[in-house]
């Protein structure tokens, strides 16, 4: 994956062409994005929210095999570019067989002694262009490489803690990210078919497709540690696990070019192996204070649900879940999209009346209204004919099929 400098970039409204400047740029805005919350005034909060207790036997680290190590090594994708260790992940894997034992060796001592080498924690971030005009840095999205061994580690951390987790039936049930036999068809079919059944009972149906603004780069590490002791996990491994989250810190490189090593003081690691998971455990409750209505997640792309048998009792079940799941999401310092945010309507035979009753934030910002959606890469629309998927589908084909049929 290549990226070139742009020819400048906009920062308050001046012009930047030095290079350095710019991926000094790059790296204060993707910093600025963790601070979404703390620039939320209105219902800024700085207490921990309280979670219920786990009353089994707690999570404890087994230690690595060498084995284990062995086969994440031979598991390496070889055509990965090395992180911040410079260590080629080529190397690494032509020579696990001498490798493995020492590895393990230090693996096992960074779980015994609570802690993981700085180098580790470093990541260099490369910033991906969207789309749209390339002077304007929100076009950018950071995409992060990190140390291969650390990776190596987190994939074996993540599969001793997923063990834990399933074994004793910890992930919330309306979260399919991340989990065995889970994915976005499954989490897609779900959600449809609820919906398909409630019209076929001549009920209304008022969805609630949801978006959080920049959700793993806002996660803040103090009520993560306090979700991971209530999830079980023992006093051990939470000190492991906060130590991997302190002191962390990236630089912007960009042909070759790198910016200044800043500290990153909230959100879970991109392109890590334990974010993903570390973020399914952060909002494990999410939906729990959300009553007579249906929701799902996968990762943080979440809906919310409610059938009536008329538009105005269905919008007014969503409007309430929908204050709850807001003042949730306060508690987590989560920051809601409002913009982002869509409200689709459904309907089997039932023509919808106006007025149509408004679903709205806690700030009073209306939610928008849409005859289609893209949600979790299907295209959905309020009369359930796909139409607006398969056209996408169709125009996507044909300029494919253009190179082979010019």
């Amino acid at each position: 994956m290549t990226q070139t400098f742009p020819k400048f970039v906009v920062k308050d409204s001046v012009s930047i062409n030095d290079k350095t400047e710019i991926l000094n740029c790059f790296n204060e805005h993707f910093l600025s994005v963790g601070s979404l919350f703390d620039s939320a005034e209105t219902f800024l909060t700085n207490s921990c929210p309280e979670f219920s207790m786990f009353s089994g036997d707690r999570f404890n680290f087994v230690p690595f095999s060498v084995y284990e190590v062995h086969k994440a090594l031979k598991a390496l994708d070889h055509r990965k570019p090395p992180g911040p260790d410079l260590m080629e992940p080529y190397f690494l894997k032509l020579a696990a067989d001498f490798i493995a034992e020492p590895l393990s060796i230090l693996f096992n001592l960074s779980v015994k002694t609570k802690e993981i080498p700085s180098v580790w924690k470093s990541a260099f971030v490369l910033p991906l262009l969207k789309g749209g005009d390339p002077s304007v840095l929100t076009n950018y999205r950071p995409i992060s490489n990190l140390c291969v061994l650390s990776k190596i580690m987190e994939s074996l951390v993540c599969d001793q803690l997923k063990e834990f987790l399933y074994s004793n039936d910890i992930v919330s049930k309306f979260q399919s990210g991340f989990r065995k036999k889970h994915s976005t068809n499954t989490a897609t079919m779900k959600v449809i078919n609820d919906i398909i059944m409630a019209l076929d009972k001549k009920l209304y149906c008022a969805s609630l497709f949801i978006d959080l603004s920049k959700a793993f780069d806002t996660v803040d590490h103090a009520v993560l540690k306090n979700r991971l002791l209530s999830l079980g996990l023992s006093e051990h491994a939470i000190a492991w696990f906060s130590n991997y989250l302190n002191n962390r810190t990236q630089c912007i490189k960009l042909e070759g070019l790198c910016s200044k090593f800043v500290a990153v003081h909230k959100g879970v690691p991109q392109g890590s192996v334990l974010g993903p998971l570390l973020f399914l455990l952060y909002i494990n409750d999410l939906g729990q204070n959300v009553s007579d209505t249906n929701l799902h997640f996968y990762a943080d792309d979440t809906v919310i649900y409610c059938y009536g048998s008329s538009l105005t009792q269905a919008i007014e079940t969503l409007q309430k879940a929908f204050v709850a799941f807001q003042h949730s999401l306060i508690q987590l310092k989560l920051v809601l999209n409002a913009d982002k945010t869509k409200l689709m309507l459904f309907s089997k035979s039932k023509k919808v009346p106006e007025p149509i009753p408004v679903v709205s934030t806690l700030e009073g910002n209306v939610i928008e209204i849409v005859h289609e959606y893209k949600y979790l890469g299907v295209w959905i629309d309020d009369s359930f004919t796909f139409k607006p998927h398969i056209e996408r589908l169709v125009k996507k084909l044909r300029l494919k099929l253009r190179f082979f049929f010019p």
